[in-house]
């Protein structure tokens, strides 16, 4: 299936152009004649709305839901709800995006539905969400509370980053510094010391010699570094080496653990939001499981809970599945057998939330000196060799 423009005619005039999914050009021009527009031309479409990132797909589709909450909780019906968007929203995308569900709504899709054929922008939970608010006729109140979900993950999020950015940019700065001192000063005290004969120190020579290596090698490491960013990255657009990735990460000391935390507050943050809209207990957990963000997990996540359903104990099949903190499977259990599965599962989605951004944070504040600390050693390292290069100079003069 294709995404076909398609240029046409309205019935009161006026030119207007559709965007429809369709296997063939001829088949987007019928579906286009179907709804009473007279089709002029078609071509395959940019797909213009779906943005250039993961994180930008999931903003916009944040974005929407909220604004769809607030029309829709204001009386207005989902299709006069997207008409105003696809007018009145203030980013291009976002205009694209509700113009392309409002094209699905006019075809006899409910919003669940058209949610449903734009995975890409709209992922689960979007559709199963917005489908048991129209069964309740809720529409608005599950997709604010999609909204305040999505946008409660991404807050913490972007505090994560914001914690670990910063450190990283010291080190980014601090290992140019260092390789900058190496390239372009130290080559010189060198040729001076040579020019007169002296006797290098063995501290002298030991900082001539990395200088001389990062000059020699450094364009060979850097390209090798580029190569292999570039293989890694295409690696990862096979599922099967993401998997074994994603499982391996599991595995690691330490990040393992933290990415243990991760997983659970996603999973239990979605499970808490399909069972406060009305989503029974197995689908939500299915659903939930696919939230996870790692693929491993995913999977063994989705193994369990088979296996629950054929029979087997809720946590002794989550917590063998390796994936969750022990205490995530054993509270969930514990809400499950007291029929409060989704105010547990909200509870401990707070609880992995906070720890991880309290961890991440206190990594940063350890990372920053440490980091401030080994450059200036270094660098003073450095310093301190040519220092005893110029004294044994000085030595000898006299």
């Amino acid at each position: 299936m294709a995404v076909f423009a398609v240029r046409t005619i309205k019935p009161e005039g006026g030119e207007e152009i559709v965007r429809l999914e369709a296997k063939d050009s001829q088949t987007a021009a019928a579906a286009a004649a179907a709804r009473g527009l007279t089709p002029i031309s078609v071509s395959l479409a940019r797909d213009e709305t779906a943005p250039k990132s993961v994180r930008g797909a999931a903003k916009l589709a944040t974005r929407l839901a909220r604004e769809m909450s607030v029309l829709t909780a204001a009386g207005l019906s989902v299709e006069p709800a997207l008409a105003a968007l696809s007018r009145h929203a203030s980013d291009a995308k976002l205009k694209d995006v509700a113009q392309d569900l409002l094209d699905e709504v006019r075809s006899g899709k409910a919003l669940s539905e058209a949610f449903a054929a734009k995975p890409h922008i709209f992922p689960a939970p979007f559709p199963e969400i917005a489908q048991a608010g129209e069964a309740g006729g809720a529409l608005g109140k599950a997709l604010g509370q999609l909204a305040d979900s999505r946008e409660r993950r991404e807050a913490v999020e972007s505090s994560i980053k914001g914690a670990l950015y910063y450190p990283a940019f010291l080190m980014v700065i601090a290992l140019g510094a260092i390789i900058a001192i190496l390239v372009l000063v130290i080559p010189r005290f060198e040729g001076v010391l040579q020019q007169i004969g002296a006797e290098t120190p063995p501290a002298a020579a030991f900082v001539f010699g990395a200088a001389d290596a990062v000059t020699t090698f450094g364009p060979y490491v850097l390209v090798a570094i580029v190569a292999a960013i570039f293989a890694f990255r295409f690696a990862l657009e096979r599922p099967g080496v993401h998997e074994v990735l994603d499982r391996q990460m599991l595995n690691l000391p330490g990040i393992g653990k933290a990415m243990k935390t991760i997983i659970a507050a996603r999973f239990c943050r979605v499970l808490a939001l399909l069972l406060q809209n009305g989503i029974s207990a197995a689908p939500a957990l299915q659903l939930s499981a696919r939230a996870a963000g790692n693929r491993w997990a995913v999977h063994r996540l989705t193994e369990a809970l088979g296996e629950v359903r054929a029979g087997s104990g809720f946590s002794d099949r989550i917590e063998a599945s390796d994936v969750l903190p022990e205490l995530a499977a054993e509270l969930l259990s514990v809400g499950e057998e007291a029929g409060d599965l989704g105010s547990a599962a909200e509870r401990l989605a707070t609880f992995y939330e906070t720890r991880f951004e309290s961890g991440a944070k206190a990594i940063s504040s350890l990372i920053e000196p440490a980091v401030i600390m080994i450059t200036g050693l270094v660098i003073g390292l450095m310093i301190m060799s040519i220092l005893s290069a110029l004294v044994s100079v000085n030595n000898i003069g006299l």
